[in-house]
């Protein structure tokens, strides 16, 4: 009877033992099923909205030219429409705002001197015609004033300084020509024979140099000195040693620069470390030492560069129609990406935009973003593998396989991905499989 319930007990347990092993078995063939058919699915079509976020380089049509100069007069405002052979300033190799102050100072202390002679002679009034200079001076001096208090024009100001100087001039001469013809020049007593008069039984000889003509007041005549000096100094600050540079191209002017004007002149060579470098030194300013200006040619187009990390599905469509706005403009714009180069380095974008480069004309890096609807077949990002900045899929091929093919990425919202095939002889359809990449999937 006991060796019964020996048999009995064995024959439960190894009955127990193989129930637990096939159960075992089925919940492992059903793990494994799920989990390589939960791997796989087909592809269908979704419309996303998407956004990516980024800091771009500007990139405008533009040429840099570089001055020596102390000092110049800019004869146009910052930002303003210039065209060919336009007078842009005028550049001095000494400082211009001394100058002008030493003649405007010598000019006043000349009038004192001219006014206090006249006023000696009318017994203190002052003829009208220095009464009317007088309005004049005042008139320009009340316009450069309000010049200087408000938004100051260049151009504008610079015209009046030259008014000021010229009506001092004219006032000035007015009144030495008036004591002039008050004190009539006396010619110095000569008795020497004329030119050409021979004494009796002498030769002719050449003509001796005349004494000089004096008005007989040494005040007057010291007046006449100081006028001389200061026309000198006239002549050779306006004349002698002004140089006028002029446009040489039609488009928007800017005095300000980074020095990559020259670096980013060819959209074709623009690069990731180049595009990174100035993303990270993005100073844009006006160069106190020398006399720097651009013109942008092109004043309708300009182009943005920037760069998308090369692991990522925040990407763009190659000539698909975006709109985007830059931070701190209210403007909306739209764009369309000309350039995707992708790099062990990054994704780098060329977006070509046509608009007025005006509001960006004096920034380098701008904030953008850049929003989409996107339509076409998707995967879930975690399907795409990258290799060198290149985004990939495993889709069912014809012979059961499942085979790396290359994709665009149109757009994402972080969770699925637009894509199309970038070789144009494979074609993506909906209900084709694909699975999540190999190196993925066995880290799971």
């Amino acid at each position: 009877m006991e060796r019964s319930f020996r048999a009995s007990k064995r024959f439960y347990l190894l009955l127990f033992i193989s129930a637990a092993l096939l159960v075992a078995f089925v919940i492992g063939a059903i793990w494994l099923m799920r989990k390589v058919t939960g791997n796989i699915r087909k592809l269908e079509q979704l419309t996303l909205y998407t956004e990516v976020e980024s800091e771009a380089v500007v990139v405008r049509s533009e040429r840099l030219f570089t001055e020596t100069a102390s000092e110049s007069r800019i004869l146009f405002s910052e930002g303003a429409t210039v065209s060919e052979g336009d007078a842009i300033a005028v550049l001095y190799p000494y400082s211009y705002e001394s100058t002008l102050n030493t003649i405007c100072t010598r000019e006043a202390t000349l009038y004192a001197n001219l006014l206090a002679m006249i006023q000696t002679t009318t017994g203190g009034t002052i003829p009208p015609e220095i009464l009317q200079y007088n309005e004049r001076i005042d008139s320009i001096g009340k316009q450069m004033r309000a010049a200087s208090n408000g938004e100051r024009n260049p151009e504008h100001y610079a015209k009046l300084e030259t008014q000021l100087t010229q009506v001092q001039a004219m006032r000035r001469e007015a009144m030495l020509k008036w004591l002039d013809e008050r004190n009539k020049p006396k010619q110095a007593e000569n008795t020497e024979p004329q030119t050409g008069e021979t004494a009796a039984g002498t030769e002719p000889t050449a003509a001796e140099p005349t004494a000089p003509v004096t008005t007989g007041n040494s005040a007057l005549d010291e007046a006449h000195r100081a006028a001389a000096e200061i026309d000198l100094i006239r002549e050779n600050f306006e004349t002698n040693s002004a140089r006028t540079v002029r446009s040489e191209y039609n488009g928007y002017i800017s005095f300000y620069s980074d020095a990559n004007e020259d670096n980013l002149r060819d959209i074709s060579q623009l690069t990731v470390p180049l595009i990174k470098r100035i993303l990270n030194a993005p100073s844009i300013s006006m160069d106190n030492e020398n006399f720097n200006y651009r013109i942008v040619t092109d004043r309708t187009t300009f182009y943005l560069a920037f760069v998308q990390s090369g692991s990522s599905a925040d990407r763009l469509m190659p000539g698909v129609p975006s709109s985007f706005t830059v931070k701190g403009i209210t403007a909306a714009y739209q764009g369309r990406i000309i350039n995707e180069r992708d790099t062990e380095q990054g994704v780098l974008y060329v977006m070509q935009v046509n608009a007025d480069v005006q509001p960006l004309l004096t920034t380098r890096v701008v904030e953008i973003s850049v929003q989409n609807n996107a339509t076409g077949l998707y995967v879930p990002v975690k399907y795409l593998q990258y290799t060198n900045g290149v985004p990939y899929i495993y889709a069912k091929s014809t012979d059961g396989t499942f085979q790396k093919v290359a994709v665009y990425v149109a757009g994402s919202d972080g969770e699925n991905a637009i894509i199309s095939a970038r070789d144009s002889n494979i074609t993506l359809f909906a209900g084709l499989k694909v699975r999540i990449p190999p190196d993925e999937e066995d880290e799971k």
